[in-house]
């Protein structure tokens, strides 16, 4: 089902846009993903942006229908993305992770970010817009961006970026259904074991000052818990908080 549909696009803004637009004129194929050869204005979360050279990279929108999913639990939609993306990297590097909530680590280097729109009616999941943009091929990054990697930048080999989009869908879509039979805990489970710095002792900082602590999981509602030095357990959510380097 995922990628059995793909409309390519030359240059856009972002592919999360363009999902949006097509979605508000028809309803589509679940699974059907936007992809670009180049994004001028890609979208990150919290209105961040994500820069990407043109033609190096993988940056898509995957269509979903997860109707089946209450939307509190909507968080697991990112968590699916984000081990489909960390299984995808698995077969071309070691040492990936997931950034909670929505960035994959090559070691302490950011290689791919993800972006879920979700349209929400009652308790139901309309639609939902997966976006990611993954670095592959482009050799450097701005001044701006140290922490950035791409794949060639780990192994020194240019990737041909549709294959990987091939793959890539066929891994969401084991995934996607998995979370479509209901197993979370399973889902849970893979993606923690996956986590960025998870139950290591870290600095973070918060709206309220710098605090020290373990990170230990992530709730359903895509919650941060982190039990810091004293023994009191805090739970933040996106923005709340960011790892102190």
């Amino acid at each position: 089902m995922i990628g059995s549909h793909i409309l390519y696009y030359e240059k856009v803004s972002s592919t999360n846009e363009v999902a949006e637009k097509i979605l508000s004129e028809r309803r589509i194929n679940e699974g059907t993903v936007i992809y670009a050869n180049e994004q001028t204005k890609g979208k990150g979360q919290k209105g961040n942006t994500w820069l990407s050279k043109a033609g190096k990279n993988l940056t898509l929108s995957i269509i979903l229908y997860p109707a089946f999913l209450p939307a509190e639990f909507q968080f697991a939609i990112s968590q699916v993305l984000s081990l489909s993306i960390a299984g995808l990297l698995d077969n071309y590097s070691g040492s990936i992770s997931i950034k909670w909530p929505n960035d994959i680590y090559y070691k302490d280097d950011k290689i791919a970010g993800i972006l879920i729109e979700n349209s929400i009616e009652g308790n139901t999941l309309q639609y939902s817009i997966a976006g990611a943009g993954i670095n592959i091929n482009q050799a450097y990054f701005p001044s701006d961006l140290p922490d950035a990697v791409s794949l060639r930048m780990i192994n020194g080999n240019d990737q041909d970026i549709k294959t990987l989009l091939k793959e890539l869908c066929n891994i969401c879509e084991r995934w996607y259904n998995i979370l479509r039979e209901g197993d979370l805990a399973y889902i849970n489970d893979q993606y923690h074991k996956r986590l960025y710095r998870y139950n290591t002792l870290t600095s973070f900082r918060t709206a309220t000052g710098n605090i020290r602590g373990r990170i230990r999981g992530v709730d359903s509602h895509g919650m941060l818990i982190i039990k810091t030095t004293s023994g009191t357990s805090l739970k933040f959510s996106f923005k709340e908080v960011e790892i102190s380097h």
